[in-house]
């Protein structure tokens, strides 16, 4: 497919539809999580760094109404990436190697790590853990810490004094 890459529904509906394109009504909606997502799955069970971040991560994207079920397979990837490239920067060190026979040669848990942060940076707007990914989402949690949503509207508007804005430079 060329070009941009369609947003889901649920996203087009939260951004507003300025354009008037319909929606897609056949769009499957997978069931949301529930709290037993927080456990990590026994395919990190010999990954104790994927499991950690599976524990920091999986909370917080149910809470926020990120995930489904079927983002599980992205998140689990995410995971073992992330452990991936953990484990490649703490053994890239040093930079250059000696081969047996002498030659030098860059290390290559440098390209493993390099590798494994690539795969991380192709996930993480996957499941909103970027700012600009995110700021397209919208949270489950309501308003936020002012309680109301349309505090905004109850203020008076700023008054501004059209005489003393007009310097001459406007044109009509």
């Amino acid at each position: 497919m060329r070009g941009r890459k369609p947003n889901p529904t649920a996203a087009r509906q939260l951004a507003g539809n300025p354009g008037h394109r319909a929606f897609n009504a056949d769009e499957p909606a997978p069931p949301p999580v529930t709290d037993d997502f927080d456990v990590p799955p026994d395919e990190l069970a010999d990954q104790p760094a994927a499991q950690d971040y599976w524990r920091q991560l999986a909370p917080m994207l149910r809470r926020c109404g990120q995930v489904t079920a079927a983002d599980r397979g992205a998140l689990l990837a995410l995971c073992i990436e992330w452990a991936r490239y953990l484990e490649a920067r703490t053994n890239a060190t040093p930079r250059l190697v000696k081969t047996p026979s002498g030659y030098v040669m860059p290390n290559p848990w440098l390209s493993i790590q390099t590798k494994a942060l690539a795969a991380c940076m192709k996930l993480w707007p996957e499941l909103g853990l970027t700012p600009s990914s995110r700021s397209r989402v919208k949270t489950a949690e309501g308003p936020g810490p002012g309680g109301d949503a349309f505090d905004a509207f109850d203020q008076d508007p700023p008054m501004v004094d059209t005489d003393a804005a007009d310097d001459g430079t406007r044109t009509h």
